[in-house]
């Protein structure tokens, strides 16, 4: 579609400029006028331009920083009363990300024609993640926009935090890491099978390490092509399976199995669930829709599918700390403290301390497995080290002892 770059006078008399689309130019100025402006000029882009700004958009990365802020100075503009499309109008202008920009854009011209935020954000869903966009869906239905977007920022700056920390824990180990796989690259290559031939003159037997690495040589040298092939299409394979329904239910479900990083992806679904259902609950809405609404915030399909469940059985008049028991995916803390509030009839609050206490537990438990990650990838590339050394060194101290017997 043809994209317009106007001037015009807002309400307040002052001169303001932007870039909107449109099939005409006629078209562009019934839309300026729509928006409460007086055109003064409108002027369609050239296409080179317009080609070039809208690949470099396209494929610029928004980074967190900018995800962040835009989250943050949506939450003001909610808490100040300020209508969205004007305040996203304002954010536009303020963001320097040409692709975040494009979407904003996209998003108050969309909210202008009658759509939702949240649906004006699901069109951009290479932007914002589904969970982003469940929120504020969630945040929309339950009148509680501006405490979601804070939550969300909170989410976000947490997740930026936990990023760097662990990038800090790995970065001495992947690049001893790079090193020990260049330097096994090499030796198995190059350096071990040129003097196995040597070894085998003494009538001496190999150190199984020794063995072991002219057979991966063999291996690799017979069928690496097709190893790798193999590999690349299984990994395709997987690609596309995760990109299903089903795939993305069979992976998620596997993700919770993983040791320690399981139990810490359950205890983030916990905290989300939480948070979101006590907001629902709080402002009023029901909880068959406020339980719909949760299962796609938690940020994992199977064990959204087990609060779809628990939802029938809700339904079916089971109350709620039963079913949550019977789905065996929710821990007993969560279930006793909801059966609590159930009965007490303090569920807003149970579910305020279920939040809370699982934000900690997952702080503390990145914190310590950051702390574990380096001195475990410490161990690991020190035994192969040594499986090298040995690979190397072993056979020429047994030619050696050969010689030494010789004489």
């Amino acid at each position: 579609m043809p994209r317009f770059a106007y001037r015009a006078v807002d309400p307040s008399g002052s001169v303001t400029q932007g870039v909107i689309e449109a099939e005409t130019r006629g078209a562009a100025f019934v839309e300026i006028d729509r928006m409460g402006l007086i055109p003064l000029s409108v002027k369609e882009e050239r296409t080179e331009g317009l080609n070039m700004r809208e690949l470099i958009g396209r494929y610029q990365r928004i980074k967190p920083d900018d995800l962040i802020f835009f989250t943050r100075q949506l939450q003001t503009i909610v808490r100040s009363g300020i209508p969205l499309i004007a305040g996203l109008r304002a954010l536009e202008e303020q963001t320097a990300n040409m692709r975040l920009k494009k979407a904003i854009r996209e998003m108050w011209m969309d909210i202008d024609k009658g759509s939702s935020f949240s649906d004006a954000l699901s069109k951009h869903r290479g932007v914002f993640s589904d969970l982003y966009i469940s929120m504020v869906r969630a945040g929309e239905v339950g009148g509680v926009l501006e405490d979601v977007l804070e939550r969300l920022s909170g989410i976000l700056e947490f997740q930026m935090k936990t990023k760097e920390m662990l990038k800090s824990a790995m970065r001495y180990p992947v690049m001893v890491t790079v090193g020990i796989v260049v330097a096994f690259f090499v030796l198995v290559t190059f350096v071990i099978p040129r003097f196995a031939s040597l070894f085998k003159g003494f009538k001496m037997e190999l150190p199984l390490p020794t063995r072991m690495m002219l057979s991966l040589n063999s291996l690799v040298q017979s069928y690496g092509l097709y190893m790798f092939a193999g590999l690349f299409l299984l990994a395709l394979l997987l690609f596309f399976y995760s990109r299903t329904e089903g795939g993305r239910l069979a992976f998620d479900r596997l993700k919770l199995r993983i040791p320690i990083i399981g139990p810490i992806l359950l205890k983030i679904a916990m905290s989300r669930f939480a948070y979101m259902f006590e907001n629902m609950v709080r402002t009023g809405v029901p909880i068959m829709r406020a339980l719909d609404i949760v299962a796609r915030t938690v940020g994992n399909e199977y064990i959204a599918q087990k609060i779809v469940e628990i939802a029938g059985k809700i339904e079916r008049g089971r109350g709620i700390s039963k079913p949550l028991r019977e789905s065996k995916i929710f821990p007993s803390l969560v279930v006793h403290l909801v059966s609590t509030g159930e009965e007490t009839g303090s569920l807003e609050t149970m579910l305020k301390e279920v939040s809370t206490h699982y934000d900690r537990e997952v702080t503390y438990s990145i914190s310590r497995l950051s702390a574990w990650i380096e001195p475990i990838m410490t161990v690991t590339l020190s035994i192969l080290i040594l499986f090298l050394a040995l690979a190397v060194l072993l056979p020429w101290w047994n030619m050696m002892q050969a010689i030494r017997g010789g004489t």
